[in-house]
């Protein structure tokens, strides 16, 4: 049973409240504070001090399934609501609010919720078991804490000594087997390219991509959350609107210059002209280059998000930043489109009468809305500040 099955079938609150707070506190330090949830926390479960976010934590005392969807709405609403109380009390200043849980959000109660905090002005946000399990796998000092989730530990070790016992015994086969899949691994990668199966430099570069959009994750996640690293710059409402009013420009370079690895003499040095074989560093380096494009979309929101800004500029800030969300679902896309179809081409190639066709064409489009949305905030302020 994977991780994530496993946060899903923990039903004790306080073991869940254990594994929001060791998660969080790793991932952010000082800057979260948790909150004792042995008392009454008028539905505060943890506070991040720098994006003024609160945390709402909340496991079912039994196996969630669908016949529950009427209390996680319950649960999700009235504990939003208790955070809006906190913020107009004046107890705790909240811009965003963050619901923590074990089990997926119904699509219909996602939308209710969202919008439910966008009226109150506050920017909703979950994160599931999903989000639980890819920490606990990274950060081994906190899975380390939770021995019961460890299953996959366990026999990842028993794997591995059972690779060491059978590389001892003197009848093992020692041919190498064939890589006919997209590799998973660097491992799988060099014996795709030193075996060269058909369509080889198709599966070498799906998994190249999927690889590094792995490796991304966490940054995606950062950037769905509206998270950016405090960078220590400061700015007045002069030099902040400076400093975003380029932000679609900077868009449009990152994106022209992964664009440059697109031409067909280009994608022909990768994988080489009709039968002639590829060649794998320039494949790897073709799908680098997307990964980079990918990588430097994601930062630079989060380099946006991390700057400091008067509050009557926050807001277009966060506009700014957010138009970096429909380029990089177009890699995301792109990226898992290349894995599905070329996951495929063994298969096809192994019919009597074999036909494929692979396209990689790769279309980043900018947000029409929320590019028209940024521009009309921007010339607001700059009229209002008279630049």
């Amino acid at each position: 049973m994977n991780l994530q099955a496993q946060v899903e079938l923990i039903t004790v609150p306080q073991d869940f409240t254990r594994l929001c707070n060791t998660v969080l506190q790793a991932e952010y330090g000082a800057d979260f504070l948790p909150i004792d949830d042995d008392r009454a926390d008028r539905g505060n479960d943890g506070y991040l001090k720098s994006e003024k976010r609160m945390f709402a934590a909340h496991c079912f005392k039994r196996i969630q399934n669908r016949g529950l969807d009427s209390e996680i709405r319950a649960k999700m609403l009235g504990d939003l609501k208790k955070a809006i109380a906190l913020r107009d009390q004046g107890d705790w200043e909240i811009l965003r609010w963050t619901f923590l849980c074990n089990y997926p959000i119904p699509e219909g109660i996602a939308a209710e919720v969202h919008t439910f905090g966008l009226r109150a002005g506050i920017d909703v946000s979950w994160c599931g078991p999903g989000y639980f399990a890819e920490v606990l796998q990274r950060v081994t000092s906190v899975r380390q804490l939770f021995p019961n989730l460890m299953g996959n530990d366990v026999l990842d070790r028993l794997d591995e000594i059972s690779r060491m016992i059978e590389s001892l015994s003197p009848n093992v086969d020692d041919a190498e087997p064939l890589v006919n899949w997209v590799p998973q691994d660097s491992v799988e990668q060099r014996a795709l390219i030193s075996q060269a199966p058909p369509a080889w430099e198709y599966l070498l570069f799906a998994s190249v991509l999927q690889q590094g959009k792995q490796r991304l994750e966490p940054k995606w996640r950062d950037f769905r959350t509206g998270y950016g690293r405090r960078s220590g710059v400061y700015h007045d409402e002069s030099s902040g609107i400076q400093r975003i009013s380029g932000a679609f420009d900077d868009m449009q370079g990152i994106v022209g210059r992964m664009m440059m690895v697109f031409p067909a003499d280009t994608q022909e040095e990768a994988f080489g002209p009709p039968g002639v074989p590829g060649n794998s560093d320039n494949i790897i380096h073709l799908g680098g280059r997307i990964l980079s494009g990918y990588e430097e979309i994601l930062d630079w929101a989060s380099d946006i998000r991390g700057e400091v800004y008067p509050e009557s500029i926050r807001g277009v800030a966060e506009l700014a930043a957010q138009m970096a969300k429909r380029p990089a679902e177009d890699i995301r896309d792109f990226i898992d489109r290349v894995f599905f179809e070329v996951s495929k081409v063994p298969d096809l190639l192994a019919l009597p009468d074999p036909h494929v066709e692979i396209s990689l064409t790769l279309t980043v489009t900018a947000d029409d809305a929320a590019v028209r949305e940024f521009t009309k905030e921007v010339r607001r302020v700059r009229r209002r500040l008279r630049l």
